[in-house]
């Protein structure tokens, strides 16, 4: 017996034909009763959970994020309030320790501190409420009324925006569309569904013969909104992918779309519809060149690894010595950073960091690797 969200997608391509495969992954994450966002099915975490991330492994990437805070509030002149926007916040528990780690070490920024989480689904919000009930006295909503001054920062949002899927075939580009056989979910390659895909290069050239790509539409929409609430201040994402020339090619001639479930990977991206996760690398290009029809002005774009050796996540493994936590726990904390420190195909090298401004300096910020802020300029 089908389950109820594939009966309702077959249902609506039966009804009106194949649709693109961005169409079917809107369906499969964000369906108001059955996606698995919006329903709440999703779970982060490595004992429980279909994926996990940075902030799940260690604390200190929090902490490196909150000397990034510090640093944008002296940058902007310390306005009140100062907003702290994040994107998709999940189950919240990187905004628990951000806000935890303000409160107790910046108390005088904490006091004039508003934090907006940007969350569409509301079995999350519920979760995020509980968790944030300590600093319910800090939380607005987003998006402001107002132009805000600030930081909006994401940490994998982007990932999970839905994509159209393109294929280079005969010389030309085609779509992935998501058609119904009668009995399951099939993929066909159609004329694309947008003019502009038709247009779509990589990084400038053209996608390899037998390759495939993914374009990400909702980038510009997103950054555009996120820029209109900033009057001053800074857009941070953080995210697995790369620049646009880097990103396809013969090295991933099947593109990068890929589903979750249970810490596994899978190219069955059909299957199950709102059970499991869909996500694919971010294109930086597209982000980048969204921000500078916005007015942003881009740094360079980081690997995570640098990214936060640049906010000192290496002071904060050194002051583990002198933390009070015991040998064993110092050990812990160490190993759980290490995915996020060595190179190779961790998080260091996969995820990068891209840091946007809007009237105001990108050279205040702790943003190169060999200078990193000391501790005690916070």
């Amino acid at each position: 017996m089908p389950k109820p969200l594939l009966r309702w997608i077959a249902d609506r391509i039966t009804e009106g034909g194949p649709v693109p495969f961005a169409t079917f992954m809107g369906w499969a994450l964000y369906h108001p009763e059955h996606g698995y966002y919006s329903s709440g099915k999703v779970r982060v975490g490595e004992d429980r959970g279909d994926f996990t991330t940075a902030p799940h492994l260690t604390g200190l990437f929090a902490r490196c994020l909150c000397r990034l805070v510090t640093a944008a509030d002296v940058a902007l002149g310390h306005p009140t309030p100062f907003v702290l926007a994040e994107g998709g916040p999940g189950e919240g528990r990187l905004a628990r320790d951000m806000l935890d780690g303000l409160r107790d070490g910046h108390p005088s920024l904490y006091r004039r501190l508003l934090y907006a989480p940007d969350e569409a689904s509301p079995a999350l919000r519920r979760r995020q409420e509980e968790l944030w009930a300590p600093h319910r006295g800090r939380l607005v909503r987003w998006p402001p009324a107002a132009p805000v001054e600030g930081l909006y920062f994401s940490n994998e949002l982007l990932d999970a925006f839905p994509v159209h899927r393109l294929v280079s075939r005969g010389g030309r580009l085609w779509e992935v569309h998501v058609a119904w056989d009668g009995t399951r979910l099939v993929e066909m390659l159609l004329p694309p569904s947008r003019p502009e895909l038709a247009r779509w290069t990589r990084g400038g050239a053209d996608l390899p013969e037998g390759c495939e790509a993914e374009v990400n539409p909702g980038v510009g929409p997103w950054i555009r909104a996120v820029s209109a609430a900033l009057a001053r201040g800074y857009v941070v994402t953080i995210d697995y992918g790369d620049e646009a020339a880097r990103l396809y090619g013969p090295q991933r001639p099947r593109g990068t779309l890929l589903a979750y479930r249970a810490h596994r990977t899978s190219e069955h991206v059909l299957a199950d519809p709102g059970e499991q996760d869909l996500t694919s690398h971010v294109d930086f290009t597209a982000v980048i060149e969204a921000g500078a029809r916005e007015g942003l002005r881009s740094s360079r774009l980081l690997t995570l690894r640098d990214f936060l050796v640049a906010t000192g996540i290496l002071e904060e493994l050194a002051s583990l010595e002198t933390s009070g936590l015991s040998e064993r726990e110092t050990l812990e904390a160490r190993r759980a950073a290490a995915p996020l420190l060595l190179p190779g195909q961790g998080m260091g090298d996969s995820f990068k960091a891209l840091v946007q401004a809007r009237d105001a300096p990108l050279q205040a910020l702790p943003l190169d690797p060999d200078r990193p802020l000391p501790c005690g300029d916070l």
